[in-house]
């Protein structure tokens, strides 16, 4: 469970470094207080980062945009927004995989 839990904390400190670089703040508050509880080993934080797929305005529906109050040019939006996507969906598979483990 350990590696899984650093193969988790890995994803999350790349989406948080991500988010702040475009000045995401919302999101990458969320993400890192959930990282803090998980290297914690405190299982809420599982939990509470799986909250944020769910729902109108959850972190799937989050698109890196001008129009959204970020900065960058059109390309390096795209990039961001294509490494975000693939960070999206490992995030929340190992989380499932380790909230599954736990029990």
């Amino acid at each position: 469970m350990t590696d899984g839990i650093d193969a988790l904390v890995r994803a999350l400190d790349e989406a948080i470094s991500l988010l702040q670089s475009f000045g995401e703040t919302h999101w990458s508050r969320w993400l890192d207080g959930d990282c803090r509880r998980i290297v914690g080993r405190d299982a809420y934080g599982l939990e509470h980062l799986l909250q944020a797929y769910g729902g109108m305005g959850s972190f799937n529906d989050l698109v890196l945009h001008r129009a959204n109050g970020q900065d960058g040019d059109e390309e390096a939006l795209r990039v961001a927004n294509d490494r975000l996507w693939d960070l999206r969906d490992d995030i929340y598979a190992k989380a499932k995989r380790l909230l599954h483990e736990r029990g």
